[in-house]
């Protein structure tokens, strides 16, 4: 018998993964449920809402076997930011979400350059104007969906509708509304300046309140669905960036943080916005009122090394088949047998185009030095470098404000050894991990909830929490090495641009 837990979810990209954690932060138990992506024509990635509460209800009952549901404290939330999700007056989805992946509105975020400066832009939102966004999202709409735009009653993300699903109340965090190119980072407020310029109704907008509030109690057909006690508090929590970084460990100015997942991003926690003289990073609001998370995300990280693994490494995929073993082991084996810069040979992984540091959705992925004599083994480490040396950029641009004298790498790429190697060489910084490699999402709005009921004082509780388990310090030859080695792969990146878009052009033409 348990006296006081907490119910977190995840509701990630492909699934929601509910964890429940004692107060001392131990998982008690978890459980993944998995929904679709629907992927169409245009650069279009949407999810049905129906299939996110589908979901939560699965886990957080499989989640809940032998657990009273008496001794869940608290339920809170990560989530899939940058999305956007129309709701009706009755509060029911008016169609599908649009997701954080979807780039369909390039059209519209273009238009919206020729509307505002984009640096008042960025130091309004702490972000630059991009398809990735809500905003952009939301004016595709407005253009192309005008009946269902005039049916639109409230905007939310994921989490958000979900803690409606649980509560009837309609809200959002800092963080989430931080995602929305909407928000005013510094007032933490929405924008009346942008609303005004692109004739949004403010109204539309759901109240922003911080992540640890409670945003209201389970209610009777919410408990029906769940299982969940009716009365139990629903924490609002935050998007799934911002509770990555409390679950890394990140909560001061000394600290930074790498995730490496599909996509990559380094994160750190300071008083004030970091305003990137060439925008390269952006801005979150974080959990504290008195705290922003400057951030640099990369589009294809892990994505990269899976593509490797799925196109180049079939013979190692079979062979761990039939030795019941992982095909990462066997790729970084040979990862190991290529030196530093891969015998000459260099990746770039922009397989979906890039954020930052370069904000173009037209780059393109490459091998570049390919000789007779290269070798899978020199095509695997150019593959893990190439991704390094994008990660690298991002942490010098971020070099002005960074007081960080160790790395917290999490993510399921932060099981990787080689990965880890790389990245305290690429960086001359050493890399640490920790016991919540895998749910540092889960975790991070785990606190979050508790210090929304009050069983925690302070976010630094984390630090108290967590267990470092691992320490990889820089080789210095290698350091060396990659730091004559990286303006050589910007050298490479720039050399193509022009490139990039004759090619685009060329793509459009032809498929039109």
């Amino acid at each position: 018998m348990y006296d006081r837990l907490i119910l977190s979810h995840n509701l990630g990209t492909t699934g929601d993964k509910a964890v429940v954690y004692d107060e001392k932060g131990n998982i008690i138990s978890s459980w993944l449920s998995l929904y679709q992506v629907i992927y169409r024509e245009g650069n279009k990635v949407e999810q049905d809402p129906g299939d996110w509460w589908r979901a939560v209800c699965e886990s957080t009952k499989k989640v809940m076997r032998g657990i009273n549901e008496k001794s869940i404290a608290v339920v809170t939330f990560s989530g899939q930011m940058m999305g956007c999700l129309c709701l009706d007056k009755a509060g029911d989805p008016i169609g599908n979400a649009i997701i954080w992946a979807d780039m369909r509105s390039d059209k519209e975020s273009k238009q919206l350059l020729s509307q505002i400066d984009e640096k008042l832009f960025f130091h309004i939102t702490g972000h630059k104007i991009s398809a990735s966004y809500t905003l952009s999202k939301l004016l595709w709409i407005m253009h192309n969906r005008p009946e269902a735009f005039a049916k639109t009653s409230k905007v939310v993300q994921a989490k958000d509708y979900i803690v409606y699903k649980l509560t009837g109340e309609i809200v959002t965090d800092y963080s989430d509304a931080s995602g929305t190119n909407l928000f005013n980072l510094t007032k933490r407020q929405w924008s009346r300046t942008l609303t005004s310029i692109i004739g949004l109704n403010p109204k539309i907008l759901p109240e922003a309140i911080p992540s640890t509030q409670i945003a209201g109690y389970v209610t009777m057909d919410a408990s029906v669905a769940t299982g969940l006690l009716p009365g139990t508090p629903v924490v609002i929590g935050a998007g799934d960036g911002i509770c990555a970084s409390l679950g890394g460990g990140c909560t001061t100015e000394d600290d930074a943080y790498l995730y490496f997942g599909s996509s990559a991003w380094i994160g750190m926690v300071k008083p004030t916005p970091y305003w990137e003289p060439t925008m390269r990073t952006f801005n979150w609001s974080f959990i504290q009122p008195d705290q922003i998370a400057p951030c640099g995300t990369m589009q294809a990280a892990g994505a990269s090394l899976d593509w490797l693994k799925d196109e180049l490494a079939r013979e190692e995929v079979t062979q761990s088949e039939l030795q019941r073993s992982y095909p990462q082991h066997l790729i970084e084996m040979l990862v190991t047998q290529s030196p530093p810069g891969a015998n000459g040979l260099l990746f770039l992984p922009y397989l979906m185009g890039e954020r930052s540091p370069y904000w173009n959705p037209q780059a393109r992925g490459a091998f570049i030095g390919l000789k007779r004599n290269t070798r899978r083994s020199d095509m695997f480490r150019a593959c893990y470098e190439g991704v390094a040396m994008n990660l690298k950029i991002i942490w010098e641009a971020l070099k002005p404000i960074n007081k960080a004298t160790e790395l917290v790498v999490i993510g399921g790429q932060a099981n990787s050894d080689i990965n880890k190697h790389i990245i305290a060489d690429a960086f001359n910084i050493p890399v640490v991990s920790h016991n919540h490699l895998k749910d540092s999402k889960n975790f991070g709005a785990a606190v979050i909830g508790g210090l929304g009921i009050g069983m925690y004082e302070s976010a630094d509780v984390v630090k108290d929490l967590l267990h470092y388990e691992r320490r990889i310090l820089p080789n210095e030859a290698n350091v060396e090495f990659y730091d004559r080695y990286l303006p050589l792969y910007e050298q490479a990146y720039t050399s193509l641009v022009d490139f990039y878009q004759k090619l685009d052009q060329f793509t459009n033409t032809k498929e039109s």
